[in-house]
């Protein structure tokens, strides 16, 4: 009974060895300046009342694309404006009070992140 107990904790132990042998190997494989994200978004003021400002700070992100949805992921119209470099202004001043998404997509689909944000 006792080399069977010891033949299954040595088992186990060359299991959990070669796993994260394996796992080391792979994540070696992706350590790659491009998966590196620089990109720093800020939401401001949240929750807001009539505009939302978006900063995109150390960006790689060309030419962003802002899309609102409400909180079940339909799309919801609203102005969008460029204020400055990196800098926009979402007019949410006609939007319902509630949860809302902010999506942030690039156009060569290497950066896409969604945001929450609230509305007063």
């Amino acid at each position: 009974m006792g080399r069977i107990k010891y033949i299954l904790v040595i088992g186990v132990l060359m299991a959990i060895g070669g796993n994260s042998y394996a796992q080391s190997g792979e994540l070696d494989r992706f350590s790659n300046d491009q998966l590196t994200n620089n990109n720093e978004i800020k939401l401001y003021p949240n929750p807001t009342v009539e505009y939302l400002q978006v900063r995109i700070n150390n960006s790689t992100i060309k030419s962003p694309k802002l899309i609102v949805h409400n909180i079940i992921g339909n799309v919801v119209e609203v102005e969008i404006r460029k204020t400055g470099v990196s800098q926009y202004t979402v007019k949410v001043k006609d939007l319902a009070p509630g949860y809302y998404l902010i999506a942030i997509r690039d156009d060569q689909g290497s950066f896409g992140e969604t945001y929450k944000f609230m509305k007063r």
